[in-house]
């Protein structure tokens, strides 16, 4: 894996991450929102 692969790699993996950041944060507002209203 040359330098251009490296640099394609490090492109592709910074926005999946944000994504799966902001996923995950979706699903844990979803799920804070569920309990909530179970609980109350």
């Amino acid at each position: 894996m040359g330098p251009t692969g490296l640099l394609t790699s490090a492109k592709l993996r910074m926005p999946v991450s944000e994504s799966m950041a902001v996923r995950l944060r979706g699903i844990s507002f979803v799920v804070e929102r569920e309990t909530a209203q179970i609980t109350s």
